[in-house]
């Protein structure tokens, strides 16, 4: 399974890039939940 959100870290910036072409980026559940995690991971 290919990664729903990708993080990239640039000079103190993280960019976080939502990953689902093949359904143009629509948000679901799954989608939802990583990019949550994503934002608590990065608050720390």
């Amino acid at each position: 399974m290919t990664e729903l959100v990708l993080c990239e870290s640039r000079d103190r910036v993280a960019v976080l890039t939502l990953n689902r072409p093949e359904k143009l980026n629509a948000l679901n559940y799954a989608l939802i939940d990583r990019l949550l995690d994503m934002l608590d991971r990065i608050e720390t």
